[in-house]
C-alpha cells in the first residue's frame, strides 16, 4: 500500500504526431506566404545595386573625360539586337572619336538575371569639360520585365543638368522626369 501512494506516476514526454503535424503545416504556410515578398525584396536590392554601379560608370566616365581632356561615350545595350549570350545590363565606355571597342561593364555584380534590362534612348557623350551632349533630364531606367503588371518595378539614374549632375530614383519618380 505504501508503494501505491509513494511511487511517482509515469510521465510521457515528447510530442504527439498531431502536434508535430500542426507545427509542420504552420511552418509551411509561413514559408509560402513570405517567399514572394522575399523574392521581391531581393529583386529590388539587385536593381538598386545595378543602379549604383551605373552611377559609378557615369561618374567615372565624366571624371576621365575631364582629367584626360578627351570626350568619352557611354553606350547602352540595344534590346532589339541583343545577342543570346550578352547581358541586358552591359554598359560600354569608349573614347570619342574612336572605332575601337571600349570597356564593357556588366551591372549588377553578376547577380542580375535576364529579367532586368536597361532602357536608355541614346548614348551619352561627356565632352572634355565633363558636360553632356543630351537634353536633360536624361533618364536611364533599370526595369524588371517579370514584375506583376501594374507594379512600378524600376530604378533609374537621371542626368539632371548639362554639367552632368547625376541622381537616383525609384518606381514612379522615374516617370516624373
Amino acid at each position: 500500500m505504501w508503494r501505491k501512494y509513494c511511487s511517482k506516476p509515469e510521465k510521457n514526454s515528447g510530442f504527439t504526431m498531431i502536434e508535430m503535424l500542426v507545427v509542420v503545416v504552420m511552418i509551411g504556410l509561413l514559408g509560402a506566404l513570405s517567399a514572394p515578398s522575399w523574392q521581391g525584396f531581393m529583386d529590388r536590392r539587385r536593381m538598386i545595386t545595378a543602379r549604383g554601379e551605373l552611377m559609378n560608370v557615369l561618374k567615372n566616365a565624366q571624371d576621365e573625360a575631364q582629367s584626360r581632356q578627351q570626350s568619352k561615350e557611354v553606350r547602352f545595350p540595344d534590346l532589339a539586337s541583343l545577342s543570346p549570350g550578352s547581358s541586358p545590363l552591359a554598359v560600354e565606355v569608349r573614347n570619342v572619336p574612336s572605332s575601337t571597342p571600349g570597356i564593357i561593364t556588366n551591372l549588377g555584380s553578376g547577380e542580375v538575371s535576364d529579367k532586368f534590362h536597361l532602357v536608355a534612348s541614346t548614348p551619352i557623350v561627356f565632352d572634355h569639360d565633363g558636360r553632356v551632349d543630351v537634353p536633360t533630364p536624361y533618364v536611364m531606367k533599370i526595369v524588371n520585365s517579370e514584375a506583376p503588371s501594374g507594379s512600378q518595378a524600376q530604378s533609374c539614374v537621371i542626368v539632371t543638368t548639362l554639367l552632368g549632375g547625376v541622381k537616383a530614383a525609384n518606381d514612379d519618380l522615374c516617370d516624373s522626369f
